[in-house]
């Protein structure tokens, strides 16, 4: 059984070092425990904007996935007003690139060397309009 808290100072312990961003004063995010209170995930959401957030995501049991963590977190952004959610990736990171493609965000840019000498950074976007993950409104006809 999976449940999703606020991030808290605790969390930040179970995020492997080179995933974790810096703790900024708008840092929220949700984290995905198990019934003995385990972290499985831990979406970090920060750098926040009237319109855009940036998001980090570290998982550490994909079956987070199953229970919902990507509508946990995707409900929360756009749920707050937010209509895109940025994020950066290093170019070599093709496994967490591959993840992130499939929740539906799209590549905007690349920044030569970004990351490192010969790594660069990966610009992509989620826009609400094109999030599969949120709970659309229902259409109901109206009464003529």
């Amino acid at each position: 059984m999976i449940h999703f808290v606020p991030l808290e100072q605790r969390h930040w312990l179970h995020i492997p070092k080179e995933a974790r961003p810096r703790y900024c004063e708008d840092t929220r995010g949700i984290v995905a425990e198990d019934t003995q209170g385990n972290v499985q995930a831990v979406c970090i959401l920060d750098t926040w904007t009237e319109n855009a957030c940036q998001i980090h995501i570290y998982i550490k049991n994909p079956f987070v996935l199953k229970h919902g963590f990507q509508q946990e977190v995707f409900n929360f952004v756009f749920g707050s007003g937010r209509e895109l959610i940025v994020g950066v990736t290093a170019s070599d990171n093709h496994k967490a690139l591959k993840f992130i493609r499939h929740m539906g965000f799209e590549d905007v840019t690349v920044i030569p060397d970004g990351y490192s000498k010969g790594v660069d950074f990966v610009i992509t976007q989620l826009r609400k309009e094109n999030c599969a993950w949120i709970a659309k409104p229902s259409l109901q006809a109206v009464g003529g």
